[in-house]
């Protein structure tokens, strides 16, 4: 179970830390921003950002989560797939969000990026190497796809964001520990989803 720290490299502050820069230098980010930002090798960061933003207040934000859910289902299967250069459509790097609204939302996100930080090792790694990581990015990308179909109840898609973020996390951080303790919020949102159809 025990491990070296994560480095900082892989923490999720630094990875609000990026995106606050964006914020800084951008009146309205968008997607696409942050994709130049990360850089080739930055999908995986991509994904994570997105489903914080999920995680976050800025998820009332109409069709918000949808969009965020499909990006989500976009990179995680290409990350699957092996692609090593990320693409996405259009009509979802475009997508942006006023930069007041953004920063405030990275700051709420600081404690839980914080607690996530403070509580990686490296472990159960096996949960992070393939072909274990290609079916966690499989989940990801079902939970994307989800959440368009929770769009209806406010913030419920965040049960949906949050196990994802656990999984890249994960990934990133080789913590399998992460990956495995997504299923609490993975089972939150599927008694949502069945609440909402039965």
């Amino acid at each position: 179970m025990g491990g070296s720290q994560c480095t900082a490299e892989d923490s999720l502050g630094g990875l609000l830390d990026q995106v606050a820069a964006i914020a800084e230098r951008e009146e309205n980010p968008s997607l696409d921003s942050v994709v130049i930002a990360f850089g080739p090798r930055g999908a995986l960061p991509l994904m994570i950002f997105v489903a914080l933003v999920i995680v976050s207040p800025l998820s009332g934000i109409p069709l918000l989560s949808s969009f965020g859910g499909l990006t989500i289902a976009a990179i995680a299967l290409q990350l699957a797939l092996g692609r090593r250069r990320l693409w996405l459509p259009g009509w979802l790097s475009r997508r942006s969000i006023p930069r007041p609204r953004l920063l405030a939302a990275l700051e709420r996100l600081r404690p839980t990026a914080g607690f996530l930080d403070r509580h990686c090792r490296r472990r159960l790694w096996l949960l992070t190497t393939p072909p274990v990581s290609q079916a966690v990015l499989l989940v990801c990308a079902l939970a994307g796809l989800m959440m368009p179909f929770l769009e209806l109840l406010p913030f419920s898609s965040s049960f949906l964001a949050m196990a994802v973020t656990c999984l890249g996390f994960s990934l990133l951080t080789r913590d399998g520990l992460w990956a495995a303790l997504a299923l609490v919020p993975l089972g939150g949102a599927v008694w949502v989803l069945t609440g909402l159809l039965g």
